[in-house]
């Protein structure tokens, strides 16, 4: 990070610590462990950070796991506005699970010419940092407008979603669809206004229809 003027590291959920063998080993390069900040969770990181564009970086590929090369990323047209851009990498040996990839709203891949594809953290990082712009905008704290997951939830299940499966149900693919499109702030509010309406609408004709002595369809 060091190397390519990076400054500002972001752990979540480390499971281990900054300690002086990690300070020993960066030698030169200390400010981005001096200053790292440490969540939890992605909710929490979520409830402290920008709202900027977040970009995944993984090997795997599949059906929910649509991935581009990182050049191609870079041409993506949302990164010309002034969000910050985040650059979000797995752990060492497992790299990224599926829910970590519902947080971002691309997934990139390295272009490794060699036969060998699998790089090593320090080196994934390294390699997409010398591919980065330097005019790209850096990510100052700021507390902003959030992906409403709750409301989210509460939407579909009123109207009649099952949640309750674990590998993929509606509210992963919408919370796939609204992060590939990179909301704005104004687009998110919009958003958010839009579920609670339909809410309280429901909420009424549900109430409307009880008093009549209907029973709301299942």
């Amino acid at each position: 990070m060091s190397n390519f003027g990076q400054e500002r590291l972001v752990l979540l959920d480390p499971k281990c610590e900054l300690d002086v063998d990690a300070r020993q080993g960066a030698a030169q390069g200390q400010q981005p462990l001096t200053e790292c900040v440490t969540y939890r969770s992605w909710e929490d990181y979520a409830e402290h950070e920008p709202d900027g564009t977040r970009i995944a970086f993984s090997r795997r590929e599949g059906r929910r796991r649509p991935s581009q090369p990182f050049a191609e990323v870079l041409q993506w047209s949302a990164l010309a506005d002034d969000r910050p851009v985040s650059l979000i990498f797995g752990t060492e040996d497992h790299g990224l699970s599926r829910d970590d990839l519902l947080w971002a709203h691309r997934t990139a891949t390295l272009d490794i010419p060699g036969p060998l594809k699998s790089l090593n953290l320090s080196h994934a990082v390294l390699l997409a940092l010398s591919q980065l712009p330097r005019d790209l905008p850096p990510a100052e704290v700021q507390t902003d407008i959030q992906l409403p997951d709750e409301l989210l939830r509460d939407w579909l299940e009123s109207l009649n979603f099952d949640l309750s499966t674990k590998n993929w149900n509606a509210y992963y693919s919408l919370r796939q669809m609204i992060m590939k499109a990179s909301p704005t702030d104004r687009e998110m509010a919009l958003l958010s206004s839009v579920l609670h309406q339909t809410l309280r609408a429901i909420n009424t004709n549900g109430c409307s229809d009880n008093s009549a002595g209907d029973t709301p369809n299942s």
